[in-house]
């Protein structure tokens, strides 16, 4: 009865804020608890509530499913989330090559979902917008080759000559994201999908092995953080609401507030942090920033520091690609 009653108020709390991504993260966050607790029986019904009532789930949050599953030996919620991961782009070679889910390709379960891989591949690539994905590459592109230069090219050129083409291409790009999020919303994961780089094996496995499955789309994110290096007028608004809509993911909004908040406070205003990227240097903010934290989904900074500190470990250990990955 007790085992029914918890069920029972996790589908009321999802459907009680049904698309809101924001609750979507909230929840993912005490699936992280239930991995660490060891209480995969919970972690796989809570996320069994999230593929009920939100159509589109984070690559990473299906393959920490199915990461799940193939951990508890759950070969019927494993081929649901196969099925998931590969709608959501996870490439079937991320999938063999991971210690856990690699698996799945011994349930019986299973087999008519990896013969379908192709088909459900083909879901993916009709979700996302190619036209955008290409175009948020290519200035991505710009934007590393201005990077690298004020990073690596000549000393005395890197904060003259290099840094103002630097800053000048960082406004100009800007205002193309700007547009581009008032007409498609925040493009990310959801919108553009994952990069084209994971698609190569040959080209991420090292890096797979190494750091474990990072599936996340942050080229907009990136040049997002470069513009807000320096004093800008914030977007907060709209990429709030695009939080909400599961376009932004909560930790990079939080990021990007932390750069307004180091570099943009005199000119702009009383930006706020929220500890994901830089920490606020006043230790006496700590339960605001608890308050903020939450109020768009993050878990809170004593988990995520904890988070961090195990995924070092892991990395030390090289057992990062051996691991349910965590937020």
């Amino acid at each position: 009865m007790r085992f029914r009653l918890i069920i029972l108020s996790i589908f009321l709390s999802i459907n009680l804020f049904a698309h809101d991504y924001i609750e979507y993260q909230r929840i993912i966050n005490r699936v992280d608890e239930d991995v660490i607790s060891r209480k995969y029986y919970l972690a796989i019904e809570r996320l069994d509530s999230l593929y009920e009532n939100f159509d589109f789930i984070y690559s990473r949050h299906c393959f920490k499913a199915l990461q799940i599953c193939c951990k508890s030996q759950d070969s019927i919620n494993a081929k649901k989330w196969l099925e998931k991961s590969f709608i959501q782009g996870v490439p079937i070679w991320m999938i063999r090559t991971n210690t856990l889910t690699k698996n799945v390709f011994h349930f019986t379960t299973t087999q008519t979902v990896i013969k379908k891989y192709d088909s459900l591949r083909n879901i993916y690539d009709k979700s996302i917008n190619h036209e955008l994905r290409n175009q948020i590459d290519s200035l991505f592109e710009i934007d590393q080759q201005h990077t690298r230069r004020v990073n690596d090219g000549f000393i005395l050129f890197r904060h003259t000559y290099y840094g103002l083409r630097w800053l000048r291409n960082n406004k100009k790009q800007f205002e193309i994201l700007n547009s581009i999020i008032d007409q498609y919303g925040f493009p990310g994961e959801r919108i553009i999908g994952l990069p084209k780089s994971i698609e190569d094996s040959t080209q991420t496995i090292k890096y797979f092995n190494f750091y474990g499955p990072i599936l996340r789309e942050t080229n907009a994110y990136i040049m997002l953080i470069h513009y807000y290096s320096n004093p800008r007028a914030d977007i907060n608004r709209k990429l709030f609401e695009n939080v909400k809509l599961g376009n932004l993911p909560p930790y990079q909004y939080g990021a990007l507030n932390d750069f307004m908040a180091r570099w943009g406070k005199k000119k702009y205003g009383d930006y706020k942090y929220y500890n994901v990227w830089h920490k606020d240097p006043d230790n006496l903010n700590e339960e605001e920033i608890e308050k903020r934290r939450n109020s768009i989904g993050l878990n809170s900074y004593e988990q995520q520091n904890r988070n961090m500190l195990i995924w070092r470990e892991r990395r030390k250990n090289d057992i990062a690609n051996s691991e349910i990955i965590l937020e």
